[in-house]
């Protein structure tokens, strides 16, 4: 299996790794078929993401896909975060083989999640559930 240099990157030296102390919000988005689980946790001030960390399990792919996401959306606005589609996931990551692009999906779905509870005022209370990639 074939893995761009953005996925090799983040797998090797993940970045924002591990549950944030005192989120403005989470998200959890799990893919019952492969098993894949993303958890993200973020500080927002005035609508903007100022931190943002993940907790993942499942594949080298996803796990990547958790840390380029979290580096991406750091500094943007909420209506920014909203916008980014499976297209954007794919380009963030340098591309996904056939069997890798279930990934670009879930980290749609977290992001989209993740705006989401915070607009609702609601969390996915997953804490401590998952495994990090380290």
């Amino acid at each position: 299996m074939s893995f761009s240099p953005q996925i090799i990157e983040h797998f090797s030296n993940p970045q924002n790794v591990g549950e944030l102390d005192n989120p403005d919000v989470t998200a959890f988005v799990g893919n019952p078929v492969c098993g894949d689980q993303i958890h993200l946790y973020a500080h927002i001030v005035d609508d903007q993401i100022t931190k943002c960390t993940f907790l993942a399990y499942g594949c080298t792919a996803s796990l990547a896909t958790a840390s380029i996401l979290t580096s991406a959306i750091c500094g943007l606005h909420l209506d920014a975060v909203a916008l980014i589609d499976e297209a954007k996931v794919i380009e963030l990551a340098g591309g996904f083989t056939p069997s890798q692009r279930h990934c670009a999906t879930l980290g749609q779905d977290v992001l989209r999640s993740l705006v989401h509870n915070y607009r609702t005022g609601s969390n996915d209370g997953l804490s401590g559930s998952l495994q990090t990639c380290q």
